[in-house]
């Protein structure tokens, strides 16, 4: 819902002290015909005797027309259009009310370039992984919205579909015959079915971007969630952030600007060279979104129950969570919790991998890198990471609790197989481990370091190609004596 269609908050205090019970008190009616007048008034479209079907419908066009103008397809009026116009421009208004953002200058830019060649040096030793060839760039929050929202679009799309259409049927659902019984309001229903449909793609959309907005103004780089966001590896660090970062930490700019371009640089890295973690993370969050269930007559009726008397920003900001609250009630579906489970640990397993690799190469040129990486830590645990985001958008609650466990693991590898050795086990997502590998990472390490058993058929066809040539005595070979 667009909030410039809105009517503005009543600044008498006394409005707010009416008994919704009363019949006198504003926004309440007793008859579906006096309700739906009211919300038309305070959506600011024509009511009363002098209004009719034809106004409001061509109103509601108007101002739908006005949106799509708006988009980055204009004429485009399908539900990915509605939606990601709509967290877009929430997300630029979040950005806006936190703080100022400013673009990079030059010199910013060449210290993090410089600071990202130096950190490169150090990784050298310390992976398999080789050097980015594309040169590191700063970004603003803005920048890292436009960056990355491809990559969450590829995400968090196929989730729209299933959680939309079941918003919809429920606000459907809400002006049904059952509940509206003048006819008028029936055949305004029919009409603004289409109107419902794009209500609710914006009310995603626009829970969509105020999460991101939120989260651009906290990474300090592109994929500080640990998920490969940018269209292509490159190392990105936004100072804004960063000095935000750094304010209050008893270390100098230049080690916190060094233990960032390592962790992004490290991140990368692994993005660049193991090119399936991006599809399997789509894939994995795809899966979970085919597996929500969503009852649109348990939602029709909360949507009765919940919606405001009175249409107000922070009534509908209310009326927005309780409705997130209800589309993503945990669910006990095995199916999801298998895909949550596989999820959480390739996570832990990326963010492992880089404190794993992070704290080698900083051992020798960084004294303050272990008071670094526990502040990471704590503001990771706090602000939840890739752990908020999915909650907050799609009710994935992804906690990847096990990233010590995951450290340990990598170290334990690095320790018997060296850094080539730890490294080879990305080239499959088949060879990872498990969670139960995460809690016993000696006996992982000791597996993979037999050689594989060979089952009945590899070695009967073994024992065949190691026959001397000529005629075979043994009946199972299968060789004829007369070939």
């Amino acid at each position: 819902m667009a909030h410039d269609d809105v009517a503005p908050e009543p600044t008498d205090p006394d409005d707010w002290a009416d008994d919704p019970s009363d019949p006198e008190t504003p926004g309440r009616s007793d008859s579906p015909a006096e309700g739906l007048a009211e919300l038309l008034r305070q959506l600011g479209l024509p009511t009363g005797s002098d209004a009719n079907l034809e106004q409001v419908l061509s109103q509601l066009t108007n101002q739908l027309m006005a949106q799509m103008r708006q988009a980055d397809r204009p004429g485009e009026a399908d539900s990915a259009t509605v939606t990601w116009t709509a967290a877009k421009q929430a997300a630029r208004q979040q950005i806006a009310s936190l703080g100022p953002d400013p673009a990079p200058d030059g010199r910013r830019s060449r210290e993090i370039g410089d600071a990202v060649h130096l950190v490169d040096l150090w990784l050298d030793d310390h992976t398999a992984f080789p050097a980015l060839a594309a040169p590191p760039v700063c970004w603003s929050r803005s920048d890292w919205i436009e960056r990355t929202l491809p990559a969450w679009r590829a995400m968090i799309e196929p989730v729209i579909s299933t959680i939309a259409q079941g918003m919809y049927a429920a606000m459907t659902g809400a002006m049904s015959q059952d509940h509206l019984e003048a006819p008028e309001l029936v055949q305004l229903q029919s009409a603004l079915q289409p109107i419902l449909r794009q209500a609710a793609d914006g009310m995603f959309g626009a829970r969509l971007g105020q999460e991101l907005g939120r989260v651009a103004t906290e990474v300090v780089t592109a994929t500080d969630l640990g998920l490969p966001l940018t269209d292509k590896p490159q190392v990105a660090i936004l100072p804004t952030n960063l000095a935000a970062f750094a304010d209050g930490l008893d270390l100098s700019e230049t080690d916190t600007l060094l233990y960032h371009a390592i962790r992004e640089a490290a991140r990368q890295r692994l993005f660049a060279e193991v090119a399936w973690i991006g599809p399997q993370l789509v894939a994995l969050v795809q899966h979970y979104a085919r597996e929500i269930k969503i009852d649109p007559q348990a939602m029709s009726q909360a949507i009765e129950d919940s919606a405001p008397d009175q249409i107000t920003l922070e009534t509908m900001s209310q009326f927005e969570l309780q409705l997130n609250a209800i589309v993503f009630a945990p669910g006990e579906d095995p199916e999801q919790v298998a895909i949550l489970e596989r999820l959480e640990t390739l996570l832990a397993l990326v963010e492992g991998w880089v404190d794993e690799v992070v704290a080698q190469a900083t051992s020798d040129w960084m004294p303050s890198a272990g008071a670094l990486a526990e502040t990471v830590r704590r503001r990771r645990g706090a602000k939840g990471g890739a752990a908020e985001v999915f909650s907050a958008l799609i009710g994935l609650t992804v906690q990847p609790s096990r990233l010590r466990e995951a450290q340990a693991l990598w170290a334990r590898l690095r320790q018997d197989r060296g850094v080539t050795g730890r490294d080879e086990l990305w080239r499959h997502p088949d060879d990872l481990p498990t969670v139960a590998d995460l809690a016993d990472p000696a006996r992982f390490a000791e597996r993979i370091g037999r050689p594989p058993a060979e089952d009945e058929w590899d070695a009967e066809l073994r024992r065949w190609l190691d026959q001397p040539e000529g005629p075979s005595t043994d009946p199972r070979d299968p060789r004829d004596p007369s070939d």
